[in-house]
């Protein structure tokens, strides 16, 4: 796991290689980590936008939604630690950029349908990014920035 702190703000806990090429003590690592951090705000759960849900991303929810912890989408596990009550894991599509709009189509459509079926703690809006072509990356950053008590809502008059 990398911890990155962001200013004084929140500190990020990635998981490289979760999906990929995950050590076999994942699972125990990922469990005791979850139940130990009573800090964790939110989890992001990212899918790889060119492959949908993978048997590793449910495995990842099964755990979270086990644990009631609230999550987001996504192709890594990104988790935000800060003194806060648990909220929804958010699931985040990444790479669009390499996926036909019919294949993208698809993948949002079977994540948009396993999350109203098979969850309870996952957040229903999907972010869709691409770190190529930067896009949805700006809604995301404003999004975390939110939740993390960084970013307030504008009230509209």
């Amino acid at each position: 796991m990398n911890f990155f702190n962001v200013g004084k703000y929140f500190t990020l806990v990635d998981m490289p290689g979760y999906g990929y090429c995950a050590p076999q003590d994942f699972v125990e690592m990922v469990e005791a980590y979850l139940q130990e951090r009573h800090t964790l705000k939110r989890t992001f759960l990212l899918v790889d936008g060119v492959v949908g849900l993978q048997k590793t991303d449910h495995i990842a929810i099964e755990m979270l939604e086990e644990f009631g912890i609230p999550y987001v989408a996504s192709s890594k596990i990104i988790f935000f630690s800060q003194s806060f009550l648990f909220e929804p894991t958010q699931l985040v599509l990444t790479k669009i950029d390499r996926a036909s709009r019919g294949l993208l189509l698809k993948n949002v459509l079977e994540i948009q349908e396993f999350v109203k079926e098979k969850t309870q703690g996952c957040f229903p809006q999907l972010f869709l990014v691409s770190s190529l072509e930067f896009s949805g990356v700006h809604l995301l950053r404003c999004f975390i920035a939110h939740v993390t008590g960084n970013l307030p809502v504008a009230e509209t008059n």
